[in-house]
């Protein structure tokens, strides 16, 4: 998901005096911040990392809004059309380069040929309207937070360190919540926020804030974290 991180809307998207992209200080303290999340998006997580983010919820300062987002299938699916294409473009340099690509990784190449000009665009399409939806979901709240993945980490198989892996399912619960994100450039950041009781594996929350705003960003994570305080691993996984 990492591969289009690079996807910030152009500063010209805001008025004048809108936004800061210098300043880390934020005015506003973290027991005034608005936080909004949307359940129906969070509840696809495993009831381990349901459980740790309700607990997080509980702490947090005032009522958590619930912000509805709509077209997310869409606007995942127009994520995933973006790293295809950029897999594409990679496909070409790695034979170009001879590089010796695993059976999971030529599989992936693959996918990404099956990419077209007009599923890009409409991808791009997409990402305008989902920018415009979180422009207004940021109206009404500080943070939107949601948890890191959407499932406990995975134990890695030995043949996966050797010949590679392709797990779909794996791969969409890990970014499940950090793809908007990075399709509409918005600033994000995680922080631990406890562990599992069955396994003792680490979950965290992801932080996301208006465009320019990575102030809102550290204060409401430092806070957190000093409100969470170090969370306790009952059992070494």
């Amino acid at each position: 998901s990492g591969l289009i991180s690079h996807s910030v809307p152009s500063p010209r998207f805001f008025a004048p005096g809108q936004h800061n992209p210098v300043s880390l200080h934020c005015p506003t303290p973290f027991s005034s911040l608005r936080f909004g999340t949307y359940h129906k998006y969070v509840s696809f997580s495993e009831p381990a990392v349901l459980r740790v983010f309700e607990q997080v919820l509980a702490r947090l300062p005032g009522e958590v809004k619930e912000m509805p987002i709509k077209y997310i299938k869409i606007s995942k699916m127009a994520c995933m059309n973006f790293v295809l294409a950029e897999t594409s473009q990679k496909m070409q340099v790695c034979r170009e380069e001879g590089d010796t690509l695993t059976p999971s990784s030529k599989m992936a190449f693959a996918m990404s040929t099956q990419s077209s000009i007009g599923q890009y665009m409409k991808s791009a399409a997409q990402k305008t309207r989902a920018i415009k939806i979180f422009k207004s979901i940021f109206d009404q709240v500080d943070v939107f937070i949601t948890p890191t993945t959407a499932r406990l980490p995975k134990k890695i198989d030995k043949s996966s360190l050797t010949y590679g892996e392709h797990d779909e399912y794996n791969m969409n619960m890990s970014v499940w919540f950090t793809q908007l994100a990075n399709l509409c450039g918005l600033p994000a950041i995680s922080i631990n926020a406890g562990y599992s009781d069955e396994k003792g594996l680490p979950v965290g929350v992801q932080l996301m804030a208006p465009w320019w705003r990575e102030d809102i960003l550290y204060t409401a994570a430092a806070a957190l974290e000093t409100e969470l305080k170090p969370p306790v691993r009952k059992y070494k996984p």
